[in-house]
């Protein structure tokens, strides 16, 4: 099969640059879309290649950045609830994250509205989210 557009070389040192792969860390993010607005700051002189990098790689930013913008729509409570269920865990599973199981059960009570920063950070270790998904909106 042959491609219909030949990469010309401005389109492999983009390539090179940042390839063309899923974003999968806030910091791959950011690299990309440092480069998405590059690209966009000369896009009248792009070739027609570069023009296509920076439309998939603009695919790519907004495909990485859209799954956090669901993580914030769901409540860190209900969401810490839902993964309690999904691995079988009850408050004193949750002690290492919490302290103690009378501070779980006060969060998942609602008594305490938030969860405190270390709190967060060793919950999305944990259960292997982002931070931002413990993080009230």
């Amino acid at each position: 099969m042959k491609l219909a557009i030949k990469p010309d070389k401005k389109y492999l040192e983009r390539i090179k640059q940042f390839p063309l792969k899923p974003i999968r860390s806030e910091q791959e993010n950011e690299m990309a879309a440092d480069v998405c607005d590059k690209l966009l700051d000369n896009f009248d002189s792009l070739s027609p290649n570069e023009r296509d990098y920076l439309e998939v790689l603009s695919k790519l930013v907004e495909d990485f950045e859209s799954q956090w913008q669901e993580e914030k729509l769901v409540d860190p409570r209900e969401l810490l609830k839902f993964l309690m269920e999904q691995n079988k865990l009850s408050q004193t599973d949750l002690i290492p994250e919490f302290g103690s199981s009378s501070r779980a059960s006060e969060y998942l009570s609602g008594k305490r509205p938030n969860l405190s920063l270390p709190q967060i950070l060793k919950l999305s270790k944990r259960f292997s989210l982002s931070p931002s998904a413990f993080i009230r909106g």
